[in-house]
């Protein structure tokens, strides 16, 4: 394989990667791409549809860490040593990705230049997500968890006479899990997020109406 180009950045290299490597896998909505318990023995870069990591907690609780998009690299255990997943990777779409065997990455890491810093920053990007998540759900009121969930999601839209910032549509079920709160819960937030103009909602998504101020509330 040959290196890959100096003017390159570390998510397209990984990309590039990961591509070359893989092999094709599809799943169904609903299924599982794993669960924890399972050999840690892949690692896979989506390829279409939306993929939700999951913790689920001894009375039955679900805690969303991530909602992987097209484009993003997943299944992290299998880089930081460990034997087995730790989260549940459920396709919330049918999904097709690319499956790269721990194996296979490990030999390319020592045959490119670049690509183990590249992953150790993966790595470390991933410890972060689940850190801040699992210390919002700690210590941050619901209204905060769901205002630091929309910023971290949206996405600047070049729409109209200026940039919106969108978020793409998620149940309320979905957002809920993401803050562990009640379904119920985070529909009387958003309402009230709704009234106060921060954001609006239609049936493709999400705009944030006021992105600082949610930020503000974010912190509190």
């Amino acid at each position: 394989m040959a290196a890959p180009g100096g003017d390159e950045s570390a998510q397209q290299r990984l990309t590039a990667t990961f591509t070359h490597l893989g092999t094709i896998q599809s799943f169904r909505r609903h299924s599982y791409v794993y669960t924890p318990g399972q050999p840690a023995h892949a690692l896979y870069l989506l390829k279409s549809g939306q993929v939700n990591l999951q913790m689920h907690s001894p009375e039955g609780r679900v805690l969303t860490v991530k909602v992987v998009e097209p484009g993003q690299i997943f299944g992290h255990s299998a880089l930081d040593g460990g034997d087995q997943y730790d989260t549940f990777a459920q396709a919330l779409q049918p999904v097709r990705l690319f499956a790269v065997p721990r194996v296979i990455v490990l030999e390319a890491v020592a045959t490119t230049p670049g690509l183990g810093a590249d992953l150790i920053d993966l790595l470390g990007q991933h410890r972060l997500t689940v850190g801040r998540r699992l210390d919002e759900v700690a210590f941050k009121s619901v209204p905060a968890r769901l205002a630091s969930v929309l910023l971290e999601m949206s996405e600047e839209q070049p729409t109209g006479p200026r940039p919106q910032q969108r978020v793409a549509r998620r149940t309320h079920q979905q957002l809920a899990e993401m803050v562990n709160a009640y379904r119920e819960t985070v529909t009387k937030i958003i309402n009230q997020f709704r009234d106060a103009r921060l954001l609006d909602v239609d049936r493709s998504g999400i705009t944030l109406l006021n992105p600082s101020r949610l930020r503000e509330l974010s912190q509190s």
